[in-house]
C-alpha cells in the first residue's frame, strides 16, 4: 500500500515527535509511505523509514505565514506527488495543507482519512495573546477544518471526548487514541541524571515533560513553588522541553527570578526523544498542568502515557478521558490549593507503581491504523 501522510508539523524538523512518527514509522516497515515535509523548523533533522516529499517553496519560520503563502504550491505539489508515485490512500492532519492534499485525493479519486489529533480551532488560536486574534484565528480555522472533514472519507481522533464534540457537529469519527512505546519507557534508576543536573539525591523533584507553551499552565507551578519549598526545603521544578514558536519559557524563567527562585527551577530546553525516560526517571511526580478547562475536556496526552509507563504519580488537571482509563497514580486537582496539598501529600507518602500499558503501546495504535487504510482501500 503507497500512502501519503500530511502531517501537522515539519515531520523532519520538529523535536517533538507526534502520534503521526509512532504510527508511520512502524506502518512503514510494512508499506511504502510518503510524507510531505513543510520546512517550518529548523533542529536537527530526524532519521525516518518514510520517503520525504519536499513540499516547501517559501521556508519561513512563522507556522502562520509558511502555511499561507506555500498554499498554491501544496496545491500543486500534492497533485504531482499522488500522480507521479501512485498513491494509494492519503491520511491528511492539517488545516491549509490538508485542504490542498484532499481537494488533489478528490481529482485523482483516492480514499482520504483526516486524522484531528486535537482540537484544532483552540490550538491554532493559543498562539496569539490578542483576543481578537485568537477569535478570529479559531473562526477561521473551523470553517476550513470543518471543510476538510466533510469532504474526507473517514475520520479518526485521538480521544472518546473528541469522538463526542464532533458527534455534536455531525461527524462521525474512529477512536485510535495516543500511545506510548512500552519498549524505551520503563521504570529506571534516575540517580546518574539527577547527578548531571546538579539535584541532591535527597531533593524532591517536581516535573514536567513537554512542550512549553501556554497550554500548560506551568506559570502556576512556579507561582506555588515557593510554599513548596517553605513546606520541604529541598524542592526543585525540573521543566524538560521548550518554546518553538512563542515567549512562553522566557516569560517562566522571568517569573522564577521575580520570585527569586530560579535556582530552583531546571530549564533542560528540548532533548531527544529517546532520552525522555532518563529525565523522568528523575522526577518524584509528573504533572499534566493542561490549560484551559476546554483543552482538559478533550485531551488524551501522550505524557500520561509516557509518566505512567514510568511509574510515576502524576498530579494533574481534570482531564476526564484520562480518568476513564484511570490509574492508580492519578491525582487531580483544580486550585492552586489543591495542587499544593498533592504535591505534599506525595512528599509524606514517596511511590512508584507498576502499570501495564501494552494495549496502548505505539505498536498496537499502528495496527489499529493498518486495519483502518486496508479496509478503505
Amino acid at each position: 500500500m503507497k500512502i501519503l501522510l500530511v502531517s501537522t508539523q515539519d515531520y523532519i524538523h520538529h523535536p517533538v515527535p507526534s502520534r503521526h512518527h509512532y504510527i508511520f514509522e512502524d506502518l512503514a516497515k510494512r508499506h511504502e509511505v510518503h510524507v510531505a515535509h513543510f520546512h517550518v523548523s529548523r533542529g536537527e533533522a530526524r532519521p525516518t523509514r518514510l520517503i520525504v516529499d519536499e513540499a516547501t517553496q517559501f521556508p519561513l519560520k512563522s507556522p502562520l505565514l509558511h502555511y499561507t503563502l506555500n498554499t498554491p504550491y501544496h496545491f500543486y505539489i500534492f497533485n504531482k506527488i499522488i500522480r507521479d508515485k501512485g498513491i494509494d490512500v492519503v491520511v491528511a492532519a492539517h488545516v491549509l495543507a490538508g485542504s490542498a492534499v484532499i481537494h488533489a485525493a478528490k481529482r485523482h479519486h483516492i480514499p482520504v482519512v483526516f486524522d484531528l489529533k486535537d482540537w484544532f480551532p483552540d490550538s491554532a488560536a493559543a498562539y496569539f495573546k490578542n483576543q481578537f486574534m485568537q477569535d478570529l484565528v479559531r473562526r477561521s480555522v473551523w470553517e476550513i477544518t470543518k471543510r476538510n472533514l466533510s469532504r474526507s472519507d473517514l475520520i479518526t481522533t485521538v480521544s472518546p471526548s473528541l469522538v463526542e464534540k464532533l458527534r455534536g457537529f455531525g461527524f462521525t469519527a474512529g477512536l485510535i487514541t495516543n500511545g506510548v512505546d512500552t519498549d524505551l519507557f520503563k521504570p529506571i534508576n534516575g540517580s546518574s541524571t539527577r547527578a548531571e543536573l546538579g539535584i541532591g539525591a535527597d531533593e524532591f523533584v517536581i516535573g514536567f515533560s513537554g512542550s512549553v507553551e501556554r497550554w500548560y499552565a506551568i506559570d502556576e507551578m512556579i507561582r506555588a513553588l515557593p510554599d513548596l519549598i517553605r513546606y520541604r526545603a529541598g524542592t526543585r521544578l525540573l521543566v524538560v522541553g521548550d518554546s518553538l514558536f512563542t515567549g512562553y519559557r522566557k516569560e517562566l524563567e522571568s517569573l522564577a527570578r521575580d520570585l527569586g527562585i530560579s535556582d530552583r527551577v531546571i530549564f533542560t530546553g528540548t532533548k531527544p526523544y529517546r532520552e525522555l525516560p532518563r529525565y523522568i526517571a528523575c522526577m518524584d511526580v509528573c504533572t499534566i498542568p493542561l490549560f484551559p478547562r476546554q483543552w482538559g475536556e478533550i485531551a488524551l496526552p501522550n505524557k500520561f502515557f509516557e509518566y505512567s509507563a514510568c511509574g510515576k504519580p502524576i498530579v494533574m488537571r481534570p482531564i476526564p478521558d484520562v480518568a476513564r482509563i484511570g490509574g492508580p497514580n492519578l491525582f487531580v486537582y483544580r486550585t492552586r490549593e489543591e495542587y499544593v496539598a498533592q504535591i505534599q501529600s506525595i512528599m509524606k507518602n514517596p511511590r512508584t507503581y507498576s502499570i501495564n500499558l501494552e494495549k496502548y503501546s505505539w505498536k498496537e495504535k499502528a495496527v489499529q491504523f493498518e486495519d483502518l487504510l486496508n479496509n478503505i482501500v
